[in-house]
């Protein structure tokens, strides 16, 4: 076998490995992207009920929906779906 043809195969091993530790990786990042984004909504929804200096009773409903969505992307991310 030359020398050429057993750096070719090593690369290709090498190459193979890579994308599948970057599949993985980039599944992560998009978990991680979903969590900001609910963490992001909960300031926001936050925010717009301390606004008034009053809270509803429908503002709380969706801020409690908010959290929910933010415990389902937190567990998702660590794997305890």
């Amino acid at each position: 076998m030359e020398v050429s043809t057993i750096i070719s195969l090593v690369l290709t091993v090498l190459a193979t490995v890579a994308g599948g530790f970057w599949l993985k990786a980039k599944g992560k990042l998009k978990q991680v992207k979903t969590l900001v984004k609910e963490a992001v909504d909960i300031v926001t929804v936050a925010v717009d009920a301390l606004e008034d200096n009053a809270i509803s009773n429908e503002e709380i409903d969706n801020l409690k929906v908010q959290v929910a969505e933010f415990k389902s992307a937190l567990k998702a991310l660590l794997g305890k779906v």
